[in-house]
């Protein structure tokens, strides 16, 4: 039962505020703390945080803070998922409607006039979506919501700094000395309360003067596709009140919605008083603030009563509105743990110092063990209605490179890389939610454009409607047919390693089907008797000197293809399929255009013959029968087609992409290949490029250069997949592992059929591995050239030694 008390903080003035203590439950859960001490997970800096890139940040999925300033002058950039600068109203239906000229661009295509084609269809689609008020190519970019100002009166020069992040409870913490004793802030954005909390107290006897404001976040002026965003709003209001409330309240120009925050101030002690929209405390011992942003469907209205009546019950106590979030928080982050015996140099070692190491050695156990843990806390920090875009759910800037987008050829797909295999289920409902609110677009994007039924997925498109209207000649986006399987495949693996029969009956064997209709739809069959597909593209790269991403026969879209009809021949057998659907999708698997080994002995990235290579790209899709599927890997697959993709991959290796994600990403499917030497001068590369800011988020390119997540989320993947390589009934252990890899442990992974695994390594070779089975089942076990088929038993755990002998636990 919710506990309500009123609470009289006596100083200088008073002050009567009524708030919620929290149930029995929650105040008798424990929370690992110590103040400003190390712990094991807190990462921390001696230096401030004076630009955004740098802060420590915080968040629940939805709402989420940035802690950054010089001591005295701190702010925090507020942020929410939902936010979003848009070119028009996002009830706008913005589809063409060229599904008429795709015989024409077939023949243009078959005739090699690549770029002409893509020029004929999204012209004539550009030119529909201009008649709609709908002309831009990237109507959509996410934005800070405003920036809680605090200014905190100081006395003499302000010392002994330090921030820190505690990635086990999600809070990040400041605290400075001045000559009258010192100054602590903590922030975290609540799991359980959807709040972001901040709490300043003065320490000893230290009293605080602080005044407080939302103010929005500088830097609103330019243009993104040709929007002036300085006038992206119809109004911005800014308000304080004489009992403690701070209100902001935006309504956009362009869409009809807005967003408001609401903050209510409590202090013990103190006098308070107002002046515009800033409150001033004066003479406090502690400081609370509890905030909450609420996106507005119709900008002219406000929610703010009603917030106001939530937060009022709310306790009026730091801990208790810290301790439910921490249970729910840290129960999540501890369910995987990489371990490198680095555990002391957390306490020792700011951030900076770690990064220098790094920049100078390559990776360090220090290094390896916090962008893991790092990777996990932002995933679990970042997914809520929808998964992490760009910059995940933060950013203090107007004017985010790429709109920091949701971007399907390979950014999203690296930054959910890691939520199945390490056990986040939350974040992949995330994911899940969101494609299937997405769905309705994605079949009247095929129906409209292609004219088939099924999906056409947008390489790019705004999170709430999915309509496919980001194209140009360079990249006609609405002839990939590969992006529906793609983005679909995170269901099945999802399913496939949880033994989750039911989901995958009930969830992926319905969204296969349905892109089987489509490639019945969209695939071509040629007097050689095979499936063509064409067009098509392999995200990014172009045929020769066409100037444009248009193909014919593509390798990931025949993958594609393929592993579509494959899943839907596993999960027909496994829930008993019509015979005249399994005869069907047997019949396009089989009769798929073969794949294409080119001159240098390479698996080609298009399969006509004339097309040339180009090696000297980032994006390295044709690889993807490796990674993230599975073809070339599984039982009975051709070996020539496997060693095709080495050298594929060598080719592409060789260019060394300056892309932090893109490193990662051959990374990936160097480990698929057990190509340990490659994925450790990629991991060395990524060390040294200065690719990490100091609040431990990564950049797109080196030394610092655009904020982007993709990198440091996908991380906890490859170091997974270096380690283990599961699919059904079999397990290779150490694929990957490199000798030089810190020793180690990893513990709680997530592998095909339900089960869990440990594992622990030492230069490179096995130490044992801690099978917790999720079902009975029946395994291969290898390890380089050891095999054993072992039983499973549910919840029996089984302890293997290096040379796979059972031992006793």
């Amino acid at each position: 039962m919710k506990k309500f008390f009123t609470a009289a903080l006596l100083g200088a003035g008073l002050f009567i505020f009524t708030g919620y203590t929290g149930s029995a439950q929650e105040r008798s859960i424990p929370v690992k703390r110590a103040g400003m001490l190390p712990g094991r997970w807190t990462a921390w800096s001696k230096k401030p945080a004076l630009a955004w890139q740098d802060a420590f940040v915080t968040g629940n999925g939805s709402i989420g803070a940035m802690h950054l300033g010089a001591p005295g002058k701190e702010r925090i950039i507020c942020v929410h998922e939902e936010l979003f600068l848009r070119a028009w109203g996002r009830n706008k239906i913005a589809v063409a409607d060229i599904a008429g000229l795709l015989p024409q661009v077939r023949r243009m295509a078959e005739n090699d006039s690549l770029t002409e084609a893509a020029r004929f269809a999204t012209d004539a689609a550009r030119r529909q979506l201009e008649a709609m008020g709908a002309p831009q190519a990237w109507p959509v970019s996410p934005h800070p919501a405003f920036d809680l100002n605090i200014q905190t009166t100081t006395f003499g020069t302000a010392g002994d700094y330090r921030r820190q992040l505690n990635m086990e409870t999600g809070e990040s913490m400041i605290r400075w000395r001045d000559d009258k004793g010192e100054v602590e802030q903590a922030v975290f954005s609540s799991r359980a309360n959807d709040v972001n909390v901040l709490r300043i107290r003065g320490l000893g006897a230290r009293k605080l003067s602080v005044s407080l404001s939302l103010d929005e976040t500088p830097g609103r002026t330019g243009q993104i596709d040709g929007v002036d965003i300085s006038k992206a709003f119809r109004s911005i209001n800014s308000e304080a009140t004489d009992d403690g409330w701070i209100r902001y309240h935006a309504q956009y120009t362009n869409d009809p919605g807005g967003y408001e925050g609401v903050a209510r101030v409590t202090s013990v002690g103190g006098r308070r008083t107002r002046s515009g929209s800033r409150i001033r405390i004066e003479d406090a011992t502690e400081i609370l603030v509890v905030l909450r942003i609420t996106p507005l469907q119709y900008g002219n209205t406000s929610q703010a009563v009603q917030v106001k009546n939530e937060l009022n019950n709310l306790s009026l106590h730091y801990e208790q509105l810290l301790r439910p979030h921490a249970a729910l928080h840290g129960e999540m982050f501890r369910r995987v743990v990489l371990d490198l015996g680095a555990a002391g140099q957390w306490a020792g070692t700011p951030t900076e110092e770690m990064l220098t190491h790094a920049d100078k050695k390559g990776v360090t156990s220090l290094f390896l063990e916090q962008l893991h843990a790092m990777g996990r806390y932002l995933l679990i920090s970042s997914c809520g209605k929808y998964p992490p875009p760009l910059q995940g759910i933060w950013g203090g800037g107007w004017r985010p490179a790429w709109n920091g987008g949701f971007v399907f050829d390979s950014n999203v797909n690296l930054a959910i890389a890691a939520m199945s295999t390490g056990d986040l289920q939350e974040c992949a409902a995330s994911y899940f939610g969101y494609v299937e609110r997405l769905l309705p677009a994605w079949r009247l994007n095929a129906k409209n454009y292609l004219g088939c039924r099924g999906f056409l997925v947008p390489h790019y498109s705004d999170p709430e409607r999915g309509f496919l209207n980001h194209f140009g000649t360079d990249f006609p986006w609405m002839y990939w047919p590969s992006g529906a399987g793609w983005n679909l495949m995170p269901f099945y693996e999802h399913g496939m390693l949880l033994g989750d029969t039911a989901f995958l009956r009930t969830k992926v064997l319905p969204l296969y089907g349905e892109m089987a209709q489509f490639y019945e739809d969209y695939l071509v069959k040629m007097k050689d008797g095979y499936y063509h597909i064409i067009p098509g593209i392999s995200p990014e790269n172009n045929v020769g000197h066409q100037s444009s991403n248009l193909a014919k026969d593509c390798t990931i879209d025949i993958a594609v293809a393929r592993e579509v009809f494959e899943h839907l021949l596993v999960l027909g057998k496994m829930f008993g399929a019509a015979k005249q659907d399994m005869d069907r999708w047997r019949h396009y698997h089989d009769q798929m255009l073969p794949y294409r080994v080119n001159a240098d002995g390479a698996l080609a990235e298009w399969a006509p013959a004339g097309y040339p290579d180009n090696y000297a790209h980032r994006h390295n899709s044709h690889l993807y029968p490796v990674f993230p599927g599975t073809e070339f890997l599984q039982p009975g697959a051709n070996p020539a087609l496997l060693q095709a993709a080495r050298v594929a991959l060598d080719r592409r290796f060789k260019y060394d992409t300056e892309s932090a994600h893109g490193l990662i990403h051959i990374s990936l499917m160097a480990a698929r290949l057990q190509d340990a030497d490659k994925v450790m001068e990629n991991l060395n590369r990524f060390a040294r490029r200065k690719y990490v800011y100091s609040g431990l988020v990564t950049s797109h390119n080196p030394d610092h250069a655009i904020y982007n997540l993709d990198a440091v989320l996908s991380l906890p993947r490859l170091l997974s997949e270096m380690l283990v390589f599961s699919q059904r009934q079999r397990i290779r252990l150490l694929p990957a592992c490199p000798a030089g890899l810190p020793e180690g442990r990893l513990s709680g992974i997530r592998i095909h059929g339900g089960h869990k695994l440990t594992v622990s390594w030492a230069k490179g070779t096995l130490k044992q591995a801690i099978l917790l089975p999720g079902k009975n089942d029946v395994c291969t076990i290898t390890y380089g050239r050891l095999s054993k088929k072992i039983k499973l038993v549910a919840g029996r755990r089984i302890l293997l030694d290096q040379q796979l002998n059972i031992r006793p636990l």
